[in-house]
């Protein structure tokens, strides 16, 4: 689904629109080319996808170690 977002009016929402074939979406409000953004930012997937292979890199080692024995019982006086 192409979203268009005008690069005048700042911070607006994502329109979803389904312009045909060699026409350009303007904007409404401004009479602005409006620019086609992706599904997905490469950035923050990028940053994502970084810390998530990082997390799991650090747990691996815990992964795989044995755990430990267990204690033995310690005896119980009763009086």
């Amino acid at each position: 689904m192409p979203r268009y977002r005008c690069p005048e009016c700042c911070c607006g929402p994502a329109i979803v629109l389904h312009p045909p074939k060699g026409s350009v979406p303007v904007c409404a409000r401004c009479n602005t080319v409006m620019e086609r953004q992706p599904l997905v930012r490469p950035g923050p997937l990028l940053v994502l996808l970084t810390v998530g292979s990082a997390l799991i890199a650090i747990s691996i080692p815990a992964l795989l170690t044995p755990p430990p024995p267990p204690r033995p019982a310690a005896s119980q006086t009763t009086t």
